[in-house]
């Protein structure tokens, strides 16, 4: 059963975001964040995800990911990518409901900043510089094009077992109805939904940059890449002719190679 109380994101009313300050262990200044009397906590629509790692081992020994096992972390993105080869109808609203939510978190370390940043006097679009922003804008690195938009979340492999240990923890993949699919994966490509839920909000990093980390704790399988409408043609190609065209055929390259003796 989920220890978490999730509102469907198009249900969630931003006024009723807070966020108030505690102390760590040490004394360091950390901001909570609260709807109603609970955790922030929501269910994402339907998106297409293109770097799930929600099983096994997590990140664990890739390319961005630690190289110590209990430091490994479940990973997910949501993306503004097509559906269908067209817009995902609800990503502007989900989008907006967490430009809102950083706004009320930009808003409220500008009215802390000497105790969350160690700053004073700077103005509002000062502290904006120092945000990393839930929804992220994605660019082609040689030409500097816009090519999306995406949210990431990540989850601990492993918890603390209230013992001084840690155990490891499963993230459930559900299927379009909600059942949980054992042994079941996401794969890139797959449209998912989540039940995400702010992890912390974070102070500090890299200097003085702040922002909230998302977690999420289950995802849902709404259609599998597999399953998705193929293109059946491309119209452009239509408009060429040429004298030496000739149809399609499906050639069976091994059954090839097996006659002439390779």
């Amino acid at each position: 059963m989920s220890s978490h109380n999730y509102t469907p994101y198009s249900a969630l009313d931003v006024q009723e975001v807070t966020f108030s300050l505690g102390a760590d262990r040490q004394g360091k200044a950390t901001v909570r964040a609260h709807y109603k009397t609970a955790e922030l906590a929501m269910l994402s629509p339907a998106a297409v995800t293109n770097w799930p790692r929600v099983t096994g081992d997590g990140n664990f020994g890739t390319m961005w990911g630690p190289t110590d096992m209990t430091k490994a972390k479940f990973t997910l993105d949501l993306t503004d990518a097509p559906i269908n080869e067209e817009a995902n109808p609800q990503w502007a609203t989900f989008a907006a409901v967490l430009e809102s939510i950083d706004e009320k978190l930009l808003d409220f370390v500008h009215a802390n900043q000497l105790k969350l940043l160690a700053r004073k006097n700077l103005t509002r679009d000062e502290v904006k510089m120092l945000q990393i922003r839930t929804v992220r804008a994605k660019y082609d690195k040689a030409s500097g094009q816009l090519l999306g938009h995406s949210v990431q979340m990540s989850t601990s492999k492993y918890a603390y077992d209230g013992m001084g240990g840690k155990q490891a923890r499963l993230i459930d993949v559900c299927d379009k109805d909600g059942q949980v699919v054992r042994g079941g994966n996401v794969c890139p490509g797959d449209v998912v939904a989540a039940t995400t839920y702010v992890n912390l909000v974070y102070t500090g990093v890299g200097g003085d940059k702040f922002g909230i980390h998302w977690a999420f704790e289950a995802v849902q399988v709404v259609c599998q890449r597999a399953s998705l409408p193929q293109r059946t043609q491309i119209p452009i190609f239509s408009e060429s002719s040429y004298s030496f065209a000739e149809p399609y055929m499906k050639v069976d390259h091994a059954a090839q190679f097996e006659d002439v003796g390779v």
